[in-house]
């Protein structure tokens, strides 16, 4: 009965009747590299969004992979692109929070406030006083803010500018 203990994590997240379907696949273009399609059904509605798998691995230590997926479709005028971070259900995947980041990165060790779920560090653009990204070299600097997985929303909180 070793995988008891993942089943139990898996139901106190996941919820087939209520939650919007997620589930990844990947599509090629034209004889080029195939990319990451991101689709959602939420009721009767249905969406795709291309873009890229950033993270494969365990959010919430069960065992089993998630993912974090980058958009291409949500990248604007602020250079910040969005990110999902989805947790793996029974048969599909399950939106646990995102938002538009300059970037992410999944620590590695316990999370700071306990559970089981993963700390994320999530990457904001540092800008000037009129909005634009400030420049080191080349590369847009950022300010790291941690995001921790909230059992009560079952979604992963925190700030960024």
């Amino acid at each position: 009965m070793s995988w008891l203990p993942m089943a139990v994590l898996a139901a106190g997240v996941c919820n087939q009747e209520t939650d919007s379907k997620y589930f990844l696949s990947q599509w090629p273009e034209s004889g080029a590299d195939p990319e990451d399609i991101l689709s959602s059904l939420d009721g009767k509605e249905f969406s795709i969004e291309p873009g890229h798998v950033v993270f494969r691995g365990d959010l919430n230590g069960d065992g089993i992979e998630d993912f974090i997926f980058n958009s291409r479709v949500g990248i604007g005028s602020s250079m910040d692109s969005t990110f999902a971070f989805l947790i793996q259900c029974r048969g599909y995947l399950k939106y646990s929070g995102g938002d538009y980041f300059a970037g992410v990165k999944v620590l590695d060790g316990p999370p700071k406030g306990g559970g089981e779920f993963k700390d994320i560090e999530i990457y904001s653009y540092i800008r000037d006083k009129r909005g634009r990204i400030r420049y080191k070299g080349e590369e847009g600097m950022t300010r790291p803010h941690l995001w921790q997985f909230n059992p009560q929303t079952q979604r992963y909180e925190g700030q960024s500018e």
